[in-house]
């Protein structure tokens, strides 16, 4: 029985066997996806040459319509995969414009693998389940050589005398025990040492799914690249199998020129998701690819292409792709979560993807913008629980930045969270919203920690949980346990700057101020243009007696700001106004005074910033009546008023003690 004959290509340390369908690395296999190892394949068969682009496209994907994006993301996977960079062309080489060429030389090696135990006639010596052993011929290179061949393609052998000849043949009959033992050694002997195999917990722990960049100029994408974006994140977050970067951590690569490995590295997480949008006429397609951190390597990578009305079906396999991709093992309960819809109405999805889009920006219009769009979602579906948790997240911050009075913006995030865990109980989200209520304005932080426990046991990894978590236990005094969920907050999203911000404000209650202001500079460093760092650094100056430099930082949070007239969170004004009386500026100091307190005719100005002031120029009548003003109006700094650093001067005072027995920390 003759067998057929099969070729292996050889490169650099690189070794590929098409019928195996495996890449080696000086005997240890490469990971390739299938159409990534059928892109290196078509390359190989034309060494040397020029391969177009359509014709790469057609030979790898012949059934399916497929834009230029997927073979960019296969080229880029495969010169990682050979431990090169997009810049490097050491194996392929872009040709501008054009295609793509294999540069390296190339080798053809042919064997015959003998007949698996089951063909083996009766008779033969081959023991039953011996292993595939391969015969290997004198080499042949793909690329031009010196030597022509004759004209029926074989090559001429160069004169040699008979003896030569004989001694020839005599070398070619020993070709094949050779190859054969050799072969053996390569097959088999990487199996024979240490291997490290990552486990599934080891093969990715932890996950950020980028923003899906868009193709085209569909207005409307840009929001639905972060709808995506969330959809699967709250998807696979809600297997609680895995360690993912929440949304709001993402928001900050929308638009930005994309390097997901850097972003990887950035979010410190073992693997990234990454994906591109395009739209034609009522589809949409969607190019993914899921690649690992530390080499870069593609662990998957997979095209959809659906009707633009079937986007939750989309979102529900790229979910379970990536959750096969990673080894998620669930249970059917988890995977339940997995492929759960909070909406099937698309309008309504739509609108509140644009909700998270600005809520996302933390801007005093981009919370406003935010609420109308959640507004507007449940509308569309007055069951759309995610819906009302934005809603209550919305008037949540739009109370902290004193957009709005407490009174008006913290029953309503109460009202709205409380409807969501109508709907559904476990819904983190409007926990620690209500926590966040608990904290902020019920001064509660008993009722306020029940509820950020409840958050954390649906969703452990959900970083504002833990953060408002830390904020309460702070509030509480109980300053170990708060150091720790801040950290719990900062591992759960390493560059959040409202994370980052938190856990200086921890340290800075707690009386670390040097710590406060190292968490401080460590975020300023990610992005210097978030007011509320400022804010926190100026805090730990002061504390510590350096009022120049509080001054500059208060001075730099009100511009960042854009100023209170503008922004709304005016307790940066106040501070400004302390700092300066604490510097022994009172006409500074009563220049800002005058300006709040004539603003809090028209509209909120929290009175506690304003007693904060009437505290720096010493005049005590002053700093109660406005201290009493800040209980009745529910300013959400009194939170903080038993721990607050700032007032340990006046903590003797009988009438402090009066208005701090009164808020339950």
């Amino acid at each position: 029985m003759s067998n057929a004959v099969s070729y292996l290509y050889e490169f650099g340390p690189f070794r590929l066997d098409p019928t195996e369908r495996l890449l080696l690395r000086e005997g240890h296999p490469v990971p390739l996806t299938p159409k990534a190892f059928d892109v290196l394949m078509v390359l190989l068969q034309h060494s040397g040459h020029l391969v177009e682009k359509k014709e790469l496209i057609e030979a790898v994907w012949p059934t399916s319509f497929v834009e230029e994006g997927n073979l960019s993301v296969m080229i880029h996977a495969l010169r990682k995969a050979f431990g090169s960079d997009h810049r490097d062309h050491t194996y392929i080489e872009t040709v501008s414009k054009k295609g793509y060429r294999f540069a390296a030389e190339v080798k053809l090696i042919e064997y015959a693998p003998f007949p698996p135990p089951s063909l083996i006639h009766r008779g033969q010596t081959e023991p039953a389940g011996s292993p595939h052993l391969a015969v290997t011929l004198p080499t042949i290179s793909l690329r031009s050589s010196s030597s022509a061949a004759s004209s029926d393609g074989e090559r001429p052998l160069p004169p040699r005398a008979e003896g030569g000849r004989r001694l020839l043949w005599l070398l070619l009959a020993l070709v094949p025990v050779v190859a054969t033992g050799t072969f053996l050694w390569m097959k088999i002997a990487p199996l024979n040492q240490p291997v490290a195999v990552a486990s599934p917990a080891a093969l990715a722990r932890s996950l950020a799914v980028l923003p899906f960049a868009t193709i085209g100029e569909h207005t409307d994408d840009i929001y639905l690249g972060l709808g995506i974006s969330d959809a699967v994140t709250t998807k696979l977050g809600n297997t609680r199998k895995i360690v993912i970067r929440p949304t709001s951590a993402m928001a900050r690569y929308v638009g930005a020129a994309r390097d997901p490995e850097a972003a990887g590295r950035e979010q410190k997480v073992d693997a990234v998701l990454d994906g591109r949008i395009q739209r034609a006429g009522d589809r949409i397609r969607l190019t993914v690819q899921l690649i690992r951190v530390s080499d870069g390597g593609q662990m998957w990578g997979d095209t959809f292409d659906e009707k633009y009305t079937n986007i939750f079906a989309v979102e529900d396999a790229v979910s379970e792709q990536v959750a096969r991709s990673i080894r998620l093992e669930l249970t059917g309960e988890e995977q339940k979560r997995l492929t759960q819809r909070a909406t099937e109405n698309s309008a309504a999805y739509q609108a509140y993807v644009k909700g998270r889009f600005f809520w996302n920006k933390r801007t005093t219009e981009g919370l406003q913008k935010g609420l109308e769009y959640f507004q507007e979602a449940v509308a569309l579906d007055p069951a759309y629980t995610q819906a009302y948790a934005g809603i209550a997240d919305s008037y949540a911050l739009l109370g902290l930045f004193t957009v709005m009075a407490p009174k008006v913006a913290f029953p309503k995030a109460k009202e709205a969270a409380t409807k969501a865990l109508e709907m559904d109980p476990e819904l983190a989200d409007a926990h620690a919203t209500l926590g966040f209520v608990g904290l902020y304005y019920d001064w509660d932080g008993l009722a306020a920690e029940d509820e950020f426990r409840r958050a954390l046991r649906s969703n452990p990894n959900y970083a504002m949980a833990h953060t408002w978590y830390a904020e309460d236990l702070a509030a509480m005094g109980r300053f170990t346990e708060a150091s720790a969920e801040a950290k719990r907050a900062q591992e759960s999203d390493p560059v959040s700057l409202t994370v980052g911000a938190a856990s200086g404000l921890v340290s800075y209650l707690a009386g670390q101020n040097d710590d406060a202001i190292a968490s401080c500079k460590k975020a300023i460093e990610i992005d210097p243009s978030y007011p509320r760092l400022h804010f926190r650094l100026g805090n730990a100056y002061r504390e510590k007696g350096m009022y120049q430099p509080a001054l500059a930082e208060f001075i730099k949070a009100v511009q960042l700001a854009g100023g209170g007239d503008r922004y709304g969170d005016q307790y940066y004004e106040a501070a400004v106004g302390a700092a300066y009386a604490a510097l022994g500026n009172t006409r500074e100091a009563r220049k800002v005074l005058n300006s709040l307190i004539r603003r809090s005719k028209d509209r909120y100005v929290p009175a506690y910033g304003i007693a904060l002031i009437y505290a720096g120029l010493g005049e005590r009548d002053q700093v109660f009546e406005w201290l009493q003003r800040a209980y009745d109006e529910r300013s959400t700094s009194m939170a903080y008023l038993k721990v607050d650093p700032a007032w340990n001067d006046l903590r003797s005072d009988p009438r402090f003690a009066a208005i701090a027995r009164s808020i339950r920390f």
